[in-house]
């Protein structure tokens, strides 16, 4: 007699656009070979995602769940899309009824928010003692890049989980790559973000040289720059918003969820804060940002432009605090510079404006349950 195939139970936590979209892959390619378990913090959320996909023709099994242990349970793989590290140590360790309390044997967990590497060899250390694997696997992409099923992943930890997780990696990204142990795959973000940061930067300083030089086609300039060594992702993505700000300085910043404090608060992953164990602390793995003159000056604009009101604007809104380069040391536990006295006169001219949205292209990082942002 044969054996009875059992469809893979797996797990989603975060009912974000992230996780949505994420879910939505899962449940319409996977079909009757898997079996949905989803949480949200709000049990309505996850119950209304599972009603829109029903009726969108999902022929998926899914289940609701407002307890972690209860996901640790029914799962084989569980998949975490959180708001940030704050959100994810919550769920994960800190929680009376948090997730790696209840993982059991052979069980994987995949942490897809944007977290310090040492958060991530901690939940590996907790994982492994229960006989679980885990997996931090950050995410780069949008929330339309993930429901079209192209991210870029960076996974970190045991290479036999990864392998496990591949085909399951593939329904929703199609950039996948094992970075190594684990903590490596977030290690791997904070680099990018590093770059996202100091590039956005460049941009902003390129726009404003061109506007100072009298450049009046900046869309053929950005063609010619996009043709040659100094092109970069930022500058395609943020040369016209940038333009746009420095023509019209009384334009209210469009907002984003590729926003000034979400790039801050990923840059504040490369210097974490002594947790309670000490671990980040005892392996000497956080950074002294002034010995990263790039990252100083970036860090520097972003906290100005977060100080002068514009945090939650996209990343391009630095080109009106470019001189916060000039100040003093950067604050890597966030903004405790003084905003430059035009920011206060550009959001008062322009209080009237509604503000424009930004949802396109590249990058930035999550949030809990109202996880609307980009992961870069």
């Amino acid at each position: 007699m044969s054996a009875v195939k059992r469809s893979l139970n797996v797990g989603v936590v975060g009912m974000g656009k992230m996780g949505v979209s994420i879910t939505r892959n899962l449940a319409f390619k996977a079909r009757s070979a898997m079996y949905l378990q989803l949480h949200s913090r709000t049990l309505s959320k996850a119950r209304k995602v599972s009603e829109d996909m029903g009726v969108d023709g999902a022929t998926c099994a899914m289940r609701l769940h407002d307890k972690y242990s209860t996901m640790t349970k029914w799962c084989d793989i569980v998949l975490l899309t959180l708001r940030n590290v704050d959100a994810s140590r919550h769920v994960l360790l800190e929680h009376p009824d948090a997730m790696l309390r209840h993982a059991r044997k052979g069980q994987i967990i995949v942490d897809h928010t944007t977290v310090d590497a040492e958060t991530s060899r901690e939940c590996a250390f907790e994982a492994k003692k229960r006989g679980a694997l885990f997996l931090d696997v950050p995410m780069s992409g949008s929330p339309k890049v993930a429901f079209n099923g192209q991210l870029t992943l960076m996974a970190g930890g045991d290479s036999e989980a990864f392998q496990r997780c591949l085909a399951l990696f593939r329904m929703y990204a199609d950039n996948i790559h094992h970075m190594g142990d684990s903590g490596s795959g977030s290690a791997a973000k904070a680099i990018s973000q590093m770059l996202v940061a100091v590039h956005n930067t460049a941009a902003a300083e390129a726009m404003k040289m061109a506007n100072v030089l009298g450049v009046e086609d900046y869309q053929k300039l950005v063609q010619v720059l996009d043709s040659s060594w100094g092109s970069s992702t930022m500058l395609r993505r943020n040369a016209p918003t940038m333009q746009d700000l420095i023509r019209n300085p009384e334009r209210v910043p469009p907002s984003s969820s590729a926003s000034v404090e979400a790039l801050l608060d990923d840059l504040s992953l490369l210097s974490p804060p002594a947790y309670e164990d000490g671990m980040a602390a005892a392996r000497g793995s956080t950074v002294n940002i002034e010995d990263y003159p790039l990252l100083a000056n970036s860090v520097r604009v972003l906290e100005a432009a977060a100080n002068g009101g514009v945090g939650a604007s996209d990343m391009s809104s630095v080109i009106h605090f470019l001189e916060a380069a000039r100040a003093s040391t950067p604050s890597t536990s966030r903004r405790h510079n003084d905003a430059p006295a035009a920011a206060a006169a550009l959001l008062t001219q322009s209080e009237h404006r509604a503000p424009q949205v930004v949802d396109e292209l590249p990058p930035v990082s999550s949030r809990p349950e109202d996880n609307d942002v980009e992961f870069y």
